[in-house]
Order: C-alpha cells, then sequence, then structure tokens
C-alpha cells in the first residue's frame, strides 16, 4: 500500500529554501520518515559513482543512496545535516539504466532500475522473474537489499536471484562479485542493508515467461484461535505457494475494542495450461482494493498474478507495520500468542484514530545469506528449513500522528516478547526495534558481515543510527558520536 504508487525520485526529494539555507528533504513513502541532508547527488553512470566516492572519501562525508521510500522503519534514512560535523549527501542513481540479456537466463541491470519498469521490460523479451513480492514499486535494488519476498514453501526471497553484482566501497574502488569467484562474498552483499557500499548493477536469475492460475477462497474466522490457525496450517499443507490475508479486526468506537470480521480470504498460486484471458491485473484484492472477502479464480503471465503494479496500490494512509519470520514448525503457536498479545494491547489502543487491523500470513524457504531474515544458519535437526512469515498491520481512520506513533509503539513490542522464544526475526525495514543481541542471535553471521562492513566503509559514511544500533557497530556509533 503506496502513496505515490509509480512516482519518480525527483519527487521524492522537496528542495527547502528556508532561512539557514538549502537542504534537500527525503521522505518514506508515507512520509512519516525523513531526514535533511547537505546536497543531493545523481552520478549520471558508473563512472560517476566512482569519482563522486573517491572525492568523498578523504572529507568522509556521510552517504545514504535512496530509492523509492517503500519501508516502515528508518533503515534507509540519511543522518540529518548539523547532527555531526560532516557533509551529509543523498545519492539517487536513478541514471544507472544498464539492461542485458545473458546467455545464462540472467540480466544484467543497472541500479536505476525500479522493479516495476524492469518487470515490463523483461515481459518484451518473454521473462519474468523467478520471486516477486507482493508489489512492484520499489527500485530493485533497494527491494533486494532489505530482503523482499513473496510467498511460497519453495520460494526464496528475491536477494537469492542475484548471482552477481558491482559495487564501490568507501574509497571509490569497484569491485565485482560474483558466485563463481567469491561466493562467501555474495552471500554478505545480496541482503547489505545499504551498509556495504553502492551497488550500480546487479546480475539477476530469470525465467522464460508462464502463467499460474490464482485461486482465492473465502475462510471463516473465530476467536477460537487454537481451532482457527490450525485450520490455516492444514491449508499451508495443501498448498504450497499461499497468502492468507486474515483475520480482520475492526475497531468498534462504542466498545473501544476490537471485533473479528466473520470472515476473510486467501489465495494460492500453481501453474496452469490456460490459455485464456489473462485476467489477474483486473482485480487487486492481493493488496486490500475493492470486495476483496470472495472466491475467485484469475490466470496471469507469473508477474501479473503475484504482484501488483503501482496502480494496483490503493491505500496512502498512515499504518504502522511489522513482519516476523519464524520456523514454520512453530505456526500455530506463533500465531496464537501473537494475536493474544496484540489483544492484550488493546485498552492502551483506547483514544486513538483506529480503523483496522489485519493478520496476514506468507511462507518462504529459507536462504543463505548472511543478512537474510529467512537465515537457516541457526535452525535445528527439527526445522525443515522453511519459514513462516506473520505481517500485523494497524490501519487508521485518518492520517493522525500520535494514531501513528501509538501503534508503532506497538509493533516494537512484539520482537522484545517472542524474538527468543520463537527464533524470530524482523524484516529490516518494517519497525524492526534495536537489539544487536538479538540480531546476533537471529544473525550468527553478523561478525562475518561486519568485517565485510568495515572494510567497505572504514569511516563508517554509510551507515546512520539505525544500523549503527541494531546491528552494534560500535565503532560507527563512536565516529559518528551516536
Amino acid at each position: 500500500m503506496v502513496a505515490f504508487g509509480g512516482m519518480q525520485l525527483p519527487l521524492l526529494l522537496l528542495l527547502l529554501n528556508a532561512a539557514f539555507g538549502s537542504a534537500y528533504h527525503w521522505f518514506n513513502w508515507q512520509y512519516e520518515v525523513g531526514c535533511q541532508s547537505d546536497t543531493f547527488i545523481a552520478p549520471t553512470d558508473e563512472a560517476g559513482v566512482v569519482d563522486f566516492l573517491n572525492k568523498e572519501f578523504p572529507k568522509q562525508s556521510l552517504i545514504k543512496v535512496v530509492g523509492n521510500g517503500h519501508g516502515f522503519g528508518n533503515l534507509t534514512t540519511c543522518i540529518n545535516k548539523g547532527v555531526t560535523n560532516r557533509t551529509s549527501h543523498i545519492v539517487s542513481l536513478a541514471n544507472l539504466k544498464k539492461f542485458q540479456i545473458n546467455k545464462d537466463m540472467t540480466v544484467t541491470v543497472g541500479a536505476g532500475w525500479d522493479v516495476y519498469d524492469l518487470v515490463n521490460k523483461l515481459k518484451e523479451h518473454n521473462l519474468s522473474f523467478n520471486y516477486l513480492g507482493a508489489m512492484r514499486v520499489q527500485n530493485i535494488v533497494g527491494a533486494i537489499s532489505t530482503g523482499t519476498h513473496g510467498t511460497g514453501q519453495k520460494i526464496t526471497n528475491m536477494a537469492t536471484q542475484v548471482v552477481a553484482l558491482r559495487v564501490v566501497d568507501a574509497r571509490g574502488v569497484l569491485k565485482t562479485i560474483d558466485e563463481h569467484n567469491n561466493p562467501e562474498e555474495l552471500k554478505a552483499f545480496r541482503i547489505n542493508l545499504g551498509a556495504l557500499g553502492l551497488i550500480t548493477e546487479v546480475t539477476l536469475k530469470v525465467q522464460p515467461t508462464h502463467l499460474l492460475k490464482k485461486t482465492t477462497k473465502v475462510l471463516n474466522a473465530t476467536t477460537d484461535y487454537k481451532k482457527l490457525y490450525t485450520e490455516l496450517a492444514d491449508l499451508y499443507k495443501e498448498h504450497d505457494r499461499m497468502t492468507v490475508w486474515g483475520p480482520h479486526f475492526n475497531w468498534d468506537t462504542k466498545a473501544e475494542d476490537w471485533a473479528i470480521e466473520p470472515t476473510f480470504f486467501a489465495s494460492w498460486w500453481e501453474p496452469t495450461n490456460y490459455t485464456g484471458v489473462r485476467n489477474c491485473t483486473l482485480n487487486y484484492c492481493a493488496n486490500g482494493c475493492g470486495d476483496c472477502i470472495k472466491d475467485y479464480v484469475c490466470y496471469d503471465e507469473t508477474s501479473d498474478a503475484v504482484s501488483a503494479p503501482p496502480e494496483g496500490i490503493c491505500s496512502s494512509q498512515f499504518y504502522a507495520e511489522i513482519e516476523h519470520f519464524f520456523p514454520m514448525e512453530q505456526f500455530v503457536d506463533v500465531a496464537v500468542n501473537y494475536t493474544k498479545f496484540q489483544q492484550a494491547q488493546t485498552p492502551r489502543m483506547k483514544g486513538y484514530e483506529n480503523e483496522k487491523m489485519i493478520f496476514q500470513f506468507r511462507a518462504l524457504k529459507g536462504d543463505d545469506s548472511y543478512m537474510s531474515p529467512a537465515n537457516i544458519y541457526n535452525l535445528g535437526p527439527e526445522n525443515s528449513g522453511v519459514f513462516g512469515v506473520l505481517e500485523i498491520d494497524w490501519m487508521q481512520t485518518v492520517n493522525h500522528w500520535g494514531t501513528l506513533y501509538n501503534n508503532q509503539e506497538f509493533a516494537y513490542e512484539f520482537q522484545n516478547e517472542f524474538g527468543a522464544m520463537y527464533n524470530a526475526r524482523s524484516h529490516w525495514n518494517k519497525m524492526s526495534p534495536n537489539d544487536p543481541k538479538h540480531a546476533l542471535s537471529v544473525f550468527p553471521k553478523l561478525p562475518e558481515f561486519l568485517k565485510v562492513q568495515e572494510r567497505q566503509d572504514p569511516n563508517c559514511q554509510f551507515v546512520n543510527e539505525f544500523l549503527a544500533n541494531q546491528l552494534g557497530i560500535e565503532r560507527c556509533r563512536s565516529a559518528l558520536k551516536l
């Protein structure tokens, strides 16, 4: 759910001429997270990126690359000018638009591509991504770098499609990293959190375009949560690639309490030999638009069947969101206890502009990227390597700051309550609280990642407060005076 859909980068950057001088302001998609830099830089090509970083390294300038701002937290914000004595730059790589089809079913693309435009470009060549998220509004490198994913117990996140990339470190040194010459490093760079340098291009696996059948089925809700979630767990045994949109709760303004809706829905996808009209794009219910709680079947090219283009995203309102990953074997216990914990927060929600709360469930195959929320490094022999993914969205009746901040505080509480209990990992870009001890527990390769980070960024030019605190990068806390 995005406010500006296909809006291009210049519209995200507001140039303010204030009394204290010019500054560039960047905001995320719902404008509740932003930062102010001294300058906005958009290099014309890769050589310009190298030259820029080479010149800024002796100055130890602060550098933050921005894409389309599709995030809920502070992962991608710059450090505000004036907080330190360093110059702060916002950098766009929107001009890097290389597109090359390779013979080994891969494509090499520049960092300037948005997922939506790249999907359409691939369609021209009868190609599509192996895996996509539910939306296509992100920049391609931003989506990969933060762990964007779809759903499927045999499907991994988008970053696992990366077989090579080119990155420029803080000194302005350009390096190619690929699965043949430096495969272990590639595990660090796939989900890099923007902390390892400026990625100028990526090479990704693709596949021939094929069709999927999408089936949506209405399900009955109950406040017997054990029964409800056991039925969903059984449904996941039947369907590999499935998203459950629910249960839904509505805010009763008189009772000041949540009331569960009687029905919700699930969608699942499967290959098909269908040759008729492709029609999934006519129904954007995967993103909560329109009359969604109904049975229907549609057929479409894989990208259009599993994800919505910008025009299919129908809400621009403030809302808080968490998304946690946990071993699939714990699905029922996690779902029951997260729901009960949320309900226990209700007394503190009275007096705010609440409208709706939506639970969403997906599944994802684990992978070996160092900082993937679905990394398999600390799983035990009892685990299959498949993760359940639980998302909770707190919606509002109006864009009220107090309600947003109140709900965001509730969102932060879930990791403290359940992180250690369920080996739960938070999506990096969705209300992930600062907890370096827990981060080390669920990301066992964090020390190796930080060694790469220090090599790539010795002066902490790519690190912001969130990264320093979340990953426990003490040298950067000191360098940035945090």
